[in-house]
Formats: structure tokens, C-alpha cells, sequence
């Protein structure tokens, strides 16, 4: 398969690939070929030969049965990139050379040139594509990147914040009351409850109202630094996720399906 030569669509392709890594006949064939290149032992089921291309595993038991694997093909599409690029400026040169002849120009020129300029338009559509695909990812990263940054600032505010509201505290209280203000935000759907339920709380723990208060505003605090928090590992983990995704995908193309036969 000369993908630089024929007329594969490379962006249709690569969304292929983004489904058939999650697909659940692949997912049979990394499990068979884990097997094959698992390290031999004694109770293994399998005897393993290799035989024009394919990856053969046959059961002990039973050798009639048997499991041919004949392994995907791949190709990384930014040195593909490179080399549609080298080849469609060497088309130009000779495009070049064609239309600056001294000589007239020949019906065998002029078929020459028709020639060339469909090659030329056919790798400029797959580096087009390619284009396309890296943009999207780095596009996608920039959005996630930015979404970091503006997450992160705001925990630099809210840590600060967390650490003025303590600073202001005056009377520290127990950790068994401590848990019980904790478990009053998070029963008001983690908003300082009213002052109605502060003068309670005051008076049932003999602190004074506007310290607890205090200790509100600093959990109210707390809870919007930890929040930050959690959503820069969610953006993290997603980065993390796209990265890995994108470098399989582009490294490890699949230009030709596995098949497997039992």
C-alpha cells in the first residue's frame, strides 16, 4: 500500500483510528498478540510460529487449532508529512522546468504537465489533511492550556483568600465543632448558612457569633480553593489524555486492519 502514491483520504483515516484503537475486535487482537509475545512457561496453552507475515499460535491440546494473526501495518504521519513534502516541491521543480523550456511545447510535454499537477494536487490534499489533524489537536491544547492558566490564577486568589480568612480568626474552636461547620455548608449546598443558624450555633457552643463567622468565610474559602484544585487534575488528566491520543495516532497510524483467523 504506497500511501503517498494513491488516493487514501488521510483525515477520514485518521478518524477511523481514534474509534478502531477502542474497538473490540482490536482489542482481541492486542489481547492475541500479548499472547504470542508473552514470555514462554510451562503452563502456557500455546506452541508459537512465525510464517509469512503472520503471527501463529497453536493450541498444545489440539495443534490443529490454531490462531493466525496477520498483524496491522502503520505509518507515522508527520514523516509522512516530510516526505509528501519533499516529493510535491520536486513536482514543482519539474513543473517549473516544463513551463520554462526553450523548446515548444509538445503534446507529450503537455501530458507530462497534466500529469504532474495531479500529483502535485494529490499530495498537497494529504499534507492539507495532515494540516488539519495537527491543527485541530494543538488548537484543542491551546483551549485546555488556557483553561489552565486561568484555573491556576484563581487558586493562587483563593489561596490567598483561604489564608486572610484564618489570619482573621481569633478563637479557635474544637475539631468535633469544626466538622460539624464543615457539615452545615455542605448540607447548604456549600454556602455560608444564614445568620439565623450562626447566632444558633453561637450560643449552643458558647462562641461568639461573629467568630463563627469567621470560621464560615475561612471553609467557604477552603472549599473554593480545593474546587479549583480539582478541576486543574481534571484538566491535567485531560491534557495528559489528548497527548497520549495524539501521539499514538499520529505515530501509529493504522494503514491496514489486523486479521485474525481461528
Amino acid at each position: 500500500m504506497n500511501i503517498i502514491e494513491d488516493n487514501t483520504n488521510i483525515k477520514n483515516m485518521y478518524k477511523y483510528q481514534l474509534k478502531e484503537l477502542e474497538n473490540e475486535e482490536y482489542q482481541t487482537y492486542i489481547d492475541y498478540l500479548n499472547i504470542y509475545f508473552m514470555k514462554e512457561y510451562k503452563k502456557e496453552k500455546f506452541n508459537k510460529e512465525y510464517l509469512d507475515g503472520k503471527y501463529i499460535l497453536i493450541d498444545k491440546t489440539n495443534p490443529k487449532k490454531k490462531i493466525e494473526i496477520t498483524p496491522s501495518k502503520f505509518l507515522n504521519i508527520n514523516i509522512l508529512y516530510l516526505k509528501l513534502k519533499e516529493n510535491s516541491d520536486l513536482v514543482l521543480y519539474k513543473i517549473n522546468n516544463l513551463i520554462e523550456t526553450k523548446n515548444n511545447i509538445t503534446e507529450e510535454n503537455r501530458k507530462e504537465f497534466d500529469l504532474l499537477k495531479k500529483q502535485y494536487l494529490e499530495y498537497k490534499k494529504k499534507m492539507i489533511d495532515i494540516e488539519f489533524i495537527n491543527k485541530e489537536y494543538y488548537d484543542e491544547m491551546e483551549i485546555l492550556f488556557s483553561k489552565k492558566i486561568e484555573q491556576s490564577n484563581q487558586l493562587a486568589k483563593y489561596y490567598q483568600k483561604r489564608n486572610e480568612e484564618y489570619n482573621k480568626i481569633e478563637v479557635f474552636i474544637s475539631e468535633i465543632l469544626k466538622n460539624k461547620l464543615m457539615k452545615y455548608f455542605k448540607e447548604n449546598k456549600n454556602k455560608i448558612p444564614s445568620l439565623l443558624i450562626i447566632n444558633k450555633i453561637a450560643k449552643e457552643n458558647q462562641v461568639k457569633s461573629n467568630e463563627i463567622e469567621k470560621w464560615f468565610n475561612w471553609i467557604e474559602s477552603v472549599y473554593h480553593y480545593l474546587l479549583t484544585k480539582k478541576d486543574i487534575i481534571k484538566i491535567n488528566d485531560e491534557i495528559e489524555k489528548k497527548e497520549l491520543s495524539y501521539d499514538i495516532n499520529t505515530r501509529y497510524m493504522i494503514i491496514k486492519k489486523p486479521i485474525i483467523e481461528i
